[in-house]
């Protein structure tokens, strides 16, 4: 996760305004939440390699990604009002890559990374060093790598930068192959399950792979965050909310969660309980702090 502001001379350390949590898991309460596997604060903004963190899933269920941007509320509110300067934390790209492996390790490293696999050219890729954002007019007009693995495409005269990934990432891993006829041994795809802030569904698939949880109008009006909460229960099993359902056009927790856990009336409920949960621990406001989910599945 990389947090910057792409500046005429240098890219200026935003983590005093924003940072981000990663949750992995699924919970039915704020208590189970807080035995889930959290990996806080995880931003960087000096695009240096990020350790790598090994986590052991037995299920889809248990490997849910909950992806939560924490803004600092000094830089979002004008002396407590929560209304005023309109300012907000936006989710703008993100691409996944997916690493499917054969559990056949063979020779390793001292980090258990095979030799000679995918997994090390993706590394490799993933700690090369940032381009710099100048040129020798200034600001670079067209875009500059991140590292060998993801590169920012720039339209300056939109102020829009569009992650992209590197011609380098898609030799090795690329984006949404087709199902081959034989799976080989070890596998590495990319999927964008961000794109310029929507949630696009790909040719051949039922419902999105990442939503935002609770999301809100950003006025932070007293009742907003009632409504949603009051909308949340009513995806309820109980409740018979068939307005709630997964598509390009809209997406609520329940429906999403059925599209990852399969169509149950316990995915259903789950997602009204870890919605809620995520929404107790960290006051989801629809402006500085917001939770995404991200479908740590692959189709095929």
């Amino acid at each position: 996760v990389n947090i910057f502001c792409d500046g005429i001379t240098a890219r200026t350390d935003l983590k005093d305004v924003a940072n981000a949590d990663i949750v992995v898991g699924t919970a039915s309460s704020i208590t189970e939440l807080s035995r889930l596997r959290i990996l806080t604060d995880v931003a960087s903004s000096a695009l240096d390699a990020v350790p790598r963190s090994e986590i052991d899933t037995a299920s889809i269920e248990s490997a849910l990604m909950t992806l939560v941007l924490k803004g600092n509320a000094t830089y979002f509110t004008s002396a407590g009002a929560q209304n005023t300067g309109g300012y907000s934390l936006e989710l703008d790209d993100v691409i996944t890559i997916h690493l499917m492996e054969d559990g056949d390790a063979g020779t390793v490293d001292d980090e258990g990374v095979a030799s000679n696999s995918l997994e090390t050219e993706l590394i490799a890729l993933l700690a090369q060093a940032p381009d710099d954002n100048t040129d020798s007019t200034g600001l670079d007009t067209d875009g500059y790598a991140l590292n060998g693995a993801f590169r920012l495409d720039v339209d300056r005269g939109a102020g829009i930068a569009r992650l992209n990934p590197t011609d380098a990432l898609l030799a090795i891993c690329p984006f949404r192959p087709a199902r081959p006829t034989s799976v080989p041994l070890e596998t590495c795809i990319s999927r964008r399950d961000v794109r310029e802030r929507g949630f696009p569904v790909t040719v051949g698939a039922a419902s999105p792979t990442a939503m935002e949880v609770l999301p809100q109008t950003g006025l932070l009006v007293s009742d907003d965050v009632e409504d949603e909460l009051l909308a949340l229960d009513a995806q309820r099993v109980s409740g018979a909310d068939e307005g709630c359902t997964c598509d390009a056009a809209a997406c609520c927790e329940g429906a999403f969660m059925q599209s990852v856990l399969g169509d149950s009336d316990f995915a259903r409920d789950l997602a009204v309980d870890f919605a809620r949960a995520v929404h107790e621990r960290y006051s989801l406001n629809g402006r500085w702090t917001r939770a995404y989910w991200i479908n740590p599945g692959y189709e095929w």
